[in-house]
């Protein structure tokens, strides 16, 4: 069982999410392989990418700017079945899967509600997709 490490803030602010880590988490969440995590990563990936559950949601705002609106619905299904499935993963009101569903209502666009259905089934996580309200 990994457990996440702690990380001060000031290291978390010097931190750039890997967009190679996020082309894998969006390969997952397309290819239906979410229940079988975390089995598609190691015990040290496991630990070394913990830390990204819970960096600033500007951190996540630019990983965004890259990718388009379906791949950003994806990571959001990513990390709302990761949260759960992931020892050390949780990241209640910082979830990244609220800093992206923000991103995307920046750029105009809203989940749909089969896709609210969908978090709402998948998550322990009562933050997630909006945030602390």
């Amino acid at each position: 069982m990994a457990i996440g490490s702690w990380t001060p803030e000031k290291e978390k602010d010097a931190l750039s999410i890997d967009s190679r880590w996020l082309q894998r988490c969006i390969a997952i969440s397309n290819d239906d392989q979410l229940e079988e995590l975390p089995a598609p990563f190691t015990s040290d990936e496991q630990q070394n990418y913990s830390v990204f559950m819970r960096v600033s949601q500007e951190h996540w705002q630019t990983a965004a700017e890259e990718l388009s609106n379906d791949d950003i619905i994806a990571l959001i299904r990513f990390f709302t079945r990761a949260e759960k499935l992931i020892s050390g993963w949780d990241a209640g009101k910082e979830s990244p899967a609220i800093w992206l569903n923000k991103a995307l209502r920046k750029r105009g666009e809203k989940l749909d509600r089969e896709m609210l259905l969908w978090i709402r089934n998948n998550t322990d996580n009562r933050f997630i997709p909006n945030g602390g309200l």
